[in-house]
């Protein structure tokens, strides 16, 4: 395999397209050969974001200008709708990462795509039979990825009960990404907390689809109730759910130090995760604090909502698919504060 991979970038001025910029000019073994952008080719990213004016990123193109015999992998990074418009015009010996809604509960009920919950992937994808130049992987969203992170092993080895699943997640704004609607405004969201698609949020049918795969209940069904709150990033997601009898808290945190998964970590006892724990990196982190109601254990699971939720998952599914170092290009302490 080469020791460099050519990458193309769709919707490169976006959050999730910066982001994506930004995390791979640290990885050594890709090379960012395409920035490819709908409405603004022609013009330099820098135009965009002028940080980045000493870098020495590609000119902005269009779709139409890509020559894809110089590249490996792509991603999209498009609103709901569009990546299912182009794909079929993609070359199917090229790597797609999607980054949208428009194939997670496709890669969730058949083989063409590949649900992309990173820190679980080898659930997904059959290592040896892939052919890495043609996988097909569709990101999960990013309170999808903040709630199933640490679900999944639990539903799996049959720690909790699926009967009961409560969630309430809270994200920063830049969640909607950047479109200039009302209710985006500084002054629509600051000193505020708003509930919003209460019981309907297009996450819902991805998360219970996920669950039901890996529980023996089917059409698993989930509360779940997101909220926008003041910061620019970040998702906290509180899980309430029922502990299997015979399990307990510290069954799962031994399964959890034992397992030691790359960028999904379980904080000491008593600590509490917050967002701040993890803006600008990778991880979930989370915690496990039994309830007042008997049988009951509360989730805290935190995550920076444009990497683990979005560019950096998607980073980290592509070290998976090509055999990379999984934390390649992904590296990062917090910022503080």
């Amino acid at each position: 395999m080469k020791f460099r991979i050519n990458a193309a970038i769709l919707g490169s001025t976006g959050y999730t397209g910066i982001e994506l910029i930004r995390l791979l000019s640290f990885h050594k073994k890709v090379e960012i050969s395409y920035l490819i952008s709908k409405s603004n080719y022609g013009k330099e990213i820098s135009d965009f974001y002028p940080g980045l004016i000493f870098k020495n990123y590609p000119k902005l193109v269009k779709f139409s200008q890509v020559d894809w015999k110089k590249i490996d992998v792509i991603f999209l990074c498009l609103p709901t709708g569009e990546s299912k418009k182009i794909i079929t015009k993609i070359p199917k010996n090229i790597c797609v990462i999607d980054l949208s809604n428009d194939f997670r509960i496709n890669s969730l009920t058949n083989g063409k795509w590949i649900y992309g919950i990173a820190d679980h992937l080898e659930d997904f994808i059959d290592y040896d039979e892939n052919e890495k130049f043609e996988t097909k992987i569709s990101n999960p969203g990013c309170y999808a990825t903040s709630i199933l992170c640490p679900l999944i092993p639990l539903v799996k080895e049959k720690y909790i009960q699926t009967n009961d699943i409560i969630i309430d997640s809270k994200s920063g704004i830049s969640g909607a990404g950047k479109k200039s609607v009302t209710e985006n405004l500084f002054s629509e969201v600051s000193n505020s907390i708003k509930p919003y698609k209460i019981a309907e949020h297009k996450h819902l049918d991805e998360i219970e689809k996920c669950i039901s795969n890996y529980s023996d209940k089917k059409n698993v069904k989930v509360s779940f109730t997101p909220h926008v709150i003041p910061i620019n990033r970040g998702i906290s997601s509180n899980i309430y759910v029922r502990l299997e009898k015979g399990k307990n808290i510290k069954n799962i945190r031994n399964f959890f130090e034992k397992k030691n998964f790359t960028f999904l970590k379980i904080l000491k006892i008593n600590q509490i995760p917050t967002i701040k724990n993890v803006v600008g990196t990778n991880y979930c982190f989370f915690n496990i604090f039994p309830d007042r109601i008997k049988g009951r254990i509360i989730i805290i699971s935190v995550i920076d909502n444009l990497i683990k939720g979005a560019a950096g998952q998607a980073i980290q599914n592509m070290n998976l698919n090509y055999n990379f170092k999984e934390d390649e290009g992904l590296d990062f302490n917090p910022i503080f504060p």
